[in-house]
């Protein structure tokens, strides 16, 4: 595991550490705290401890400056933004160091930098024929655990949580945002297409994820599993990845000139429009019992007021203010109509019938399944990092173009 990856991970585990200390009722905090510390000592090795050692360093010279927030207290978008913004950064050093690891590597030098693995979360196929492996036959993908792991922590996240991951951890959809607000600077207004064509570039997305879940699920017959596992072609899954985008040829620059047409075009475009992970996760999601929720009785439409500020914040136009739980495709749980709303919480929550979940704690699940579970499963499973010889990485760069299926 890279320093990188494992500063993100340990960054995840402070925050859910902060939030239950900072909270400290009755036994449970304590509880989770000692079982915290006893996976820690299960799971850390050299990286991890030098990385919560810089980000104890960090939070000790932060707090002699002024003092740490009150996570609880936190509003939802500034805690939303600080978040997104947070991981943007690890994922732009994330893709420097990748890109000088296999700029080295070309020309069979020894990288300086070690490859971060967690580019192979951006590997859906491989992720999804990883996990399909594990489930049907017990076998581990040596070359892309990182990937499976990925896949499945998302898929937990979805079950759970819902949509949370794109709006608070997807760093393609904070990239979106920005090249839509450049868009709107250069040719002011909001465009929105007819309802008939979003309907249709709406449908995209499902079909990629169709054509996604036939190559994962049908295309490989489960006893070519782990011959394909072995093979060439998926041993450079990430560089092909790469090269389709990095080298542009007139299919792929036709595909990259689409995605940023409508990622441009519209707001939240690419994810409203083409992203399959966010396909995937909105069906899964309509299993969560999470949902914005809407009391009638205390909202002020139901005292007279003409208000519908909830669904004007709504990135996704979600008529937000018509409805008692959303359980639209395209909410992300961003907690923006939460935030609009006059009446806040009193009217507007996320969470099940019963209880309600604050922006603070859901960060603490997305932390908790999505960065301290993939730092488990390497610390105490040895399934995130690469098993591929740098020998073997540097002979198939250079074998790149003629791999196939």
């Amino acid at each position: 595991m890279s320093l990188l990856e494992a500063l993100t991970m340990t960054t995840g585990l402070v925050y859910l550490i902060l939030l239950l200390w900072q909270r400290r009722r009755g036994w449970g905090w304590t509880l989770s705290l000692l079982l915290a510390a006893v996976l820690w000592l299960l799971a850390a090795d050299s990286v991890l401890w030098l990385a919560l050692g810089l980000v104890a360093t960090g939070l000790a010279l932060w707090r002699r400056h002024q003092p740490l927030p009150i996570l609880a207290s936190m509003d939802s978008q500034r805690l939303r933004t600080t978040t997104r913004q947070l991981l943007m950064l690890c994922w732009g050093l994330v893709a420097v160091q990748y890109v000088v690891h296999i700029e080295q590597l070309g020309p069979g030098m020894t990288p300086w930098l070690m490859r971060p693995d967690v580019v192979d979360g951006f590997l859906p196929i491989a992720g999804g024929l990883g996990l399909r492996a594990w489930l049907t036959q017990g076998l581990v993908d040596p070359h892309h655990p990182a990937a499976t792991v990925t896949v499945l922590v998302l898929c937990l996240s979805a079950l759970l949580l819902g949509r949370a991951f794109c709006a608070w951890f997807c760093p393609l959809g904070l990239v979106g945002e920005w090249l839509h607000g450049l868009r709107a600077r250069l040719l002011p207004g909001e465009w929105t297409p007819p309802r008939w064509l979003d309907l249709v570039l709406r449908g995209q997305k499902f079909l990629v994820l169709a054509f996604l879940l036939f190559i994962v699920l049908i295309a490989v017959p489960t006893a070519a599993l782990p011959g394909y596992l072995a093979s060439p072609y998926h041993q450079a899954a990430d560089m092909k990845m790469g090269a389709f985008f990095f080298n542009l040829t007139l299919i792929s620059g036709l595909c990259l000139g689409w995605v940023l047409l409508l990622t441009a075009a519209f707001r939240q475009g690419f994810c409203r429009y083409l992203c399959p992970y966010g396909a995937w996760l909105a069906l899964l999601g309509l299993l969560t019992p999470l949902r914005i929720r809407r009391d009638p009785a205390r909202c002020l439409r139901n005292q007279g007021h003409d208000c519908d500020k909830c669904s004007r914040a709504c990135p996704s136009r979600i008529q937000v203010h018509q409805l008692i739980a959303v359980r639209s495709l395209e909410c992300t749980s961003c907690m923006s109509c939460v935030a609009a709303c006059p009446k806040r919480a009193d009217a507007l929550h996320l969470g099940t019938r019963q209880r309600r979940l604050s922006p603070a704690w859901l960060l603490a699940l997305l932390c908790l399944l999505l960065l301290v579970l993939p730092l488990l499963s390497h610390g105490l499973l040895d399934t995130w990092v690469s098993q591929t010889p740098l020998s073997d990485r540097a002979y198939l760069l250079q074998m790149l173009p003629g791999l196939s299926h």
